[in-house]
């Protein structure tokens, strides 16, 4: 009997999930919902890089400068702040969290180009190749 009861209530949870949706006003008006989860696309020739829970995502960023030669750092990393350097390359502003930063490697030869932050005395690594020989 408890089985039969618990299988009950798990198919009403399953039917309940599965028949959820907009509501029949909300298909009326045939809006787009405020909010959607899809994220947008970084414009022509930018490649982001997020700093999440102390580390670059990607840490080891390989990029075609003829397609992509701008790197964006964004910071969703509350409530940390970073300041990226590489040496005689490269140092950023402080980036607060939600913030970002862009440099430019259109100009620079390709090559690979090493950065890093620091979150108190450990320092934090990040690479960006250029170098089209990969």
């Amino acid at each position: 009997m408890r089985r039969g009861f618990g299988m009950i209530i798990a198919l009403a949870l399953v039917l309940a999930a599965c028949g959820s949706g907009p509501s029949d006003e909300a298909l009326r008006r045939n809006e787009p919902p405020p909010t959607t989860t899809t994220t947008t696309m970084p414009p022509e020739g930018v490649v982001i890089v997020t700093i999440k829970n102390g580390k670059f995502s990607p840490a080891l960023l390989e990029i075609e400068l003829e397609k992509e030669w701008i790197v964006r750092w964004v910071n969703e990393d509350p409530p940390r702040e970073y300041l990226l350097t590489s040496r005689g390359v490269f140092e950023s502003e402080t980036i607060l969290p939600g913030e970002s930063w862009e440099f430019d490697f259109s100009g620079l030869e390709p090559d690979i180009y090493r950065y890093y932050t620091f979150i108190g005395n450990q320092r934090v690594p990040g690479m960006v190749d250029t170098r089209p020989e990969r």
